[in-house]
């Protein structure tokens, strides 16, 4: 097992400079630490999650925090694609890449919302516009040569960018898996990571994992490629981590339902706080050694994955804290979890 972030930014500072600064400080301590990789949430193309100190772009955090880190890779998790078009995002991404030395990751998703939000509506169903956005964008990747597309939603002729990505064929692709099928079983089309959100439960995190290792068609499943995200928070005991963590705001997740899955029998959003959800073990809280077996359990109970990512990139707990508990995973959790291998292929 390896181990990353990933930043799903909810800071609530009312100058977005100050968060993108923590953010930023997250990541070079991760690379510090030796962490694999870092995956920066996008927030800024619908209505939902609007905030002062929201991150829209993370192509520019990426090339920014590659200055001050030496081997982390990072990537957005994710770009949104049917509110760009497909060429500008082949064309960023293969300018992150040279940028970046090689170290950036792309990061597509289809969005949340209807089609609405601040961009006004889509000319396409959202899933069918990142399908033929995905297509459009690998094409652009790798042809030798200009060429003409025909699309549903995009046309045109003499298509080519500059430059080509500096990753050959092109960079690792990860692409956001929280709920549908659909979008899981694309990603094992395409080869892509699959990055799993943290907010399923466990027994939905197995289950997703079933179907991308079964849409593996005729490639060999592999879950080495699978990346799982927890909220972990390593601290003197369990109630310690309640007592730091008591006054975190769950804000729009619980508002909006993205934390349901983990309610009690009876309980409604009203009930959902830091206390519930370290209790229900939805969120790995405590000492060195309760958080090991929590992270083991999870690992043994999924069938095994190949990178555990970190959730980061909230004001939960104080910033001092927070780099704390980071620091004492690596050296007191991740290597005894670094020795663990998945399942072989698509194993129950």
């Amino acid at each position: 097992m390896q181990f990353g972030l990933f930043s799903n930014g909810q800071r609530r500072n009312a100058v977005a400079r100050t968060s993108y600064l923590e953010d930023l400080d997250e990541v070079v301590l991760a690379d510090g630490l030796g962490m694999r990789e870092a995956w920066i949430s996008e927030h800024g193309t619908f209505v939902g999650f609007q905030a002062p100190d929201q991150l829209p772009n993370a192509d520019l955090f990426a090339c920014k925090a590659l200055e001050r880190t030496k081997h982390i890779k990072i990537g957005p998790g994710i770009r949104p694609l049917p509110f760009y078009h497909p060429l500008q995002v082949a064309t960023d991404c293969a300018t992150a890449d040279h940028l970046c030395d090689g170290r950036y990751m792309a990061g597509f998703g289809a969005g949340i919302g209807d089609g609405g939000g601040q961009r006004g509506p889509l000319p396409g169903n959202q899933r069918e516009m990142m399908r033929e956005a995905i297509d459009l964008i690998l094409k652009a990747w790798t042809a030798d040569e200009p060429f003409d597309w025909n699309g549903k939603i995009w046309r045109g002729k003499n298509w080519h960018i500059i430059p080509k990505p500096l990753s050959k064929p092109y960079m690792e692709v990860g692409i956001a898996c929280s709920r549908s099928d659909s979008t899981l079983e694309l990603a094992a089309e395409y080869d892509f990571l699959p990055l799993l959100s943290w907010t399923p439960t466990q027994r939905q995190m197995t289950a997703m994992m079933r179907t991308y290792l079964d849409a593996a068609g005729g490639k060999a499943p592999d879950r080495r490629k699978i990346r799982a995200a927890r909220f972990i928070y390593v601290t003197e005991s369990r109630e310690q981590a309640k007592k730091e963590l008591r006054d975190s705001d769950l804000g729009a997740l619980a508002r909006q339902g993205r934390l349901d899955a983990h309610l009690a029998p009876g309980q409604t959003r009203a009930d959902l706080s830091m206390d519930s959800l370290i209790d229900s073990g939805a969120f790995f809280c405590g000492d060195g050694e309760t958080v090991y077996q929590q992270c083991k359990n999870f690992f043994d109970e999924t069938g095994g994955f190949g990178v555990l990512l970190l959730m980061a990139g909230k004001d939960w707990g104080s910033n001092e804290n927070r780099a704390r508990s980071m620091r004492a995973f690596m050296t007191e959790v991740a290597p005894r979890l670094a020795g663990l291998e998945p399942r072989p292929g698509a194993a129950r």
